[in-house]
């Protein structure tokens, strides 16, 4: 056994084994940890740059696609086709590009990142939206240049319907890419947004929300025109020329009408005619329920009264039933239009040449027709009647005569908005198309929305003067989810000293009152709604409640002295979420007025 040894004074102390061996593996640790470190640096790095550079391709090629897409607005508003196809090919190239960029795996890893996820999700939702709308493009443009090209309606009076034929896929098509990008663009909004960014996706939200609704609405409508463009076999149209000056909740008294006919998308005027030729004829009102014989009786069966009520299809019924009764052929179709819906689609035309009135500009027609006539034919209304059938026609037909271009689109667009134009198809799902494109003049769908309406309740053609302000006011909370609100109708009627006597109808009234019109205002409200009172220049009146295609009607008289302001107020309570916030004011003549009001006030 060997003697135990002592260590030598200053020789340094071994190591124990397993010491140095937790040392060695410890340092190895460290080693692959910052290897990991930085090889995590790198993929971060990468991922960065990478996103970056995606981020910056896709906006690039995003602000491309804004700076395109209205120019292409404007060569096809102006029917340049053969410039807009470069166009429309560049927008779907970048829009292309800014879908790929912003939807490559690097962003999409990145989109898991708080907020900054928010930021790209926007773009890619940007990105994709802009390719959906912009892939179909080189379809759509050659069938737009086939419609457009020499309007809707050519100068030779006629529709291709082909050409309508093959853009109902189209633009069906085209509904379902806009709701998808109506959608994606709507979830991105909800994300929290930069400032800058949110600046420009909010406008291109709300315009994808237009886009959409009118995407839809031309699904639902383009497959049924080219049946009732005569497509199908031919269509025939009676068109009810309506007075105003003689008001009624749809437009107003019917003095004149057309007939036409449609095959194969042609338009022939066929015959014209005054509402004399109708005087003996009746309509069957019970045929519309017995609602609406309840409200109007059996007096709206006369041509004089067939648009008492608040629906033009309720109208187009009875004038069509009327129609047969004097010995015509039941129309397939009605249109409704007034003067004013008149000069809203002739606003871009030419004078018109009308006998004994010269050359008169479409602004001027609502005068020449419902005042002027009045008094140049004073004490000869069949001559009145008949230029009056005459000159309507002949607007009617300058309507078409140069073809049915933008103008008068937006200019028909703007009549049906202010109830001067109105469309019925005897056709049950072409009704149907109509109502879903607005031009049915239906009061719609039950919704926080009123309608004011008035109709002349003596023989006068006095409304032509009649000048209206509707205030709507804000609704204010009364608990348990109810509240109360204020609508009001301000009247002025600023007759003229010297008044036509077929105007005033002096024969029935007398000189006392020959210039003060009587008219009954009806109010049409959502169910549910009550009317709490009314009141007329601040004296509390009774009102006739009843009910109208589910809408609840209460009507009241004024009367209307020359040039003497009358008010009119209701003050409702109801559901918080069905007290009107938008009004559809009176067809007036003048251009009605409507101003919000705020909680509580009473102008």
């Amino acid at each position: 056994m060997l003697p135990e040894t002592s260590p030598v004074p200053g020789a340094p102390t071994p190591e124990d084994p397993r010491r140095r061996r937790h040392r060695a593996g410890g340092g190895s640790w460290r080693r692959r940890l910052a290897l990991l470190l930085g090889a995590l640096a790198v993929l971060l790095l990468a991922e960065a740059v990478a996103v970056a550079v995606s981020g910056y391709r896709a906006a690039r090629s995003l602000e491309r696609v804004a700076q395109s897409a209205p120019v292409l607005v404007r060569e096809v508003r102006e029917q340049r086709f053969a410039e807009a196809a470069p166009v429309a090919a560049r927008l779907r190239r970048d829009a292309r590009v800014a879908a790929r960029a912003s939807g490559q795996w690097p962003c999409r890893l990145a989109e898991r990142v708080p907020w900054v996820g928010d930021q790209l999700r926007a773009v890619r939702a940007a990105g994709t939206a802009a390719a959906l709308l912009s892939e179909p493009l080189p379809q759509l443009l050659p069938v737009a240049e086939d419609l457009l090209g020499g309007g809707v309606v050519d100068a030779g009076r006629s529709v291709d319907v082909a050409a309508l034929r093959r853009a109902a896929p189209l633009v069906q098509d085209l509904a379902v890419r806009a709701r998808v990008a109506d959608r994606l663009v709507g979830e991105a909004r909800a994300g929290d947004l930069a400032a800058p960014l949110r600046e420009r996706l909010d406008p291109v939200g709300e315009q994808l929300e237009r886009v959409a609704r009118g995407a839809g609405t031309a699904a639902a409508v383009v497959p049924a025109l080219p049946g009732m463009l005569g497509g199908d076999g031919p269509r025939t149209y009676l068109v009810g020329f309506t007075n105003p000056a003689e008001i009624r909740t749809t437009q107003g008294i019917v003095g004149a009408y057309a007939l036409l006919r449609l095959e194969d998308g042609r338009l022939v005027l066929e015959r014209t005619g005054t509402d004399s030729d109708l005087y003996a004829a009746r309509a069957d009102v019970s045929a519309l329920g017995a609602e609406y014989l309840g409200l109007y009786g059996d007096e709206a069966g006369r041509v004089q009264n067939v648009t008492l009520g608040a629906e033009a299809a309720d109208a187009a019924r009875l004038l069509s039933a009327l129609w047969v009764d004097a010995g015509g052929t039941a129309p397939d179709a009605v249109a409704l239009v007034d003067p004013v819906g008149l000069a809203h689609m002739l606003h871009e035309h030419e004078p018109l040449d009308l006998a004994g009135f010269g050359r008169v500009a479409p602004a001027d027609l609502p005068d020449v027709l419902m005042h002027e006539a009045y008094v140049r034919f004073e004490g000869d209304q069949d001559a009145r009647k008949a230029f009056l059938s005459t000159a309507s026609a002949a607007a009617f037909e300058a309507v078409l005569a140069d073809g049915v271009g933008e103008g008068t689109l937006r200019g028909a667009a703007e009549a049906v908005r202010t109830g001067h134009l109105a469309l019925w198809s005897s056709r049950a799902p072409e009704q149907e198309a109509l109502v879903a494109a607005g031009v049915a003049g239906d009061l719609g769908p039950q919704r926080p929305w009123a309608r004011v309406g008035l109709t002349n309740a003596d023989p006068s053609k006095l409304n032509y003067w009649t000048r209206a302000e509707v205030g709507v006011g804000a609704a204010c909370p009364a608990g348990g989810g109810r509240a109360t609100s204020r609508l009001s109708l301000r009247l002025v009627n600023p007759v003229p000293q010297e008044v036509p006597d077929y105007m005033a109808h002096a024969g029935v009234r007398g000189e006392p009152g020959r210039r003060t019109a009587v008219t009954l205002v009806s109010l049409h409200l959502p169910a549910g709604v009550a009317v709490a009172g009314a009141e007329v220049d601040g004296r509390p009146v009774a009102v006739a409640a009843g009910v109208e295609r589910g809408w609840l009607l209460v009507r009241l008289e004024v009367v209307l002295p020359p040039g003497v302001p009358v008010e009119v107020a209701w003050r409702l309570e109801g559901p918080a979420e069905l007290l009107p916030r938008e009004v559809q004011p009176p067809a007036t003549v003048a251009e009605p007025v409507v101003r919000p009001v705020p909680c509580g006030a009473t102008g």
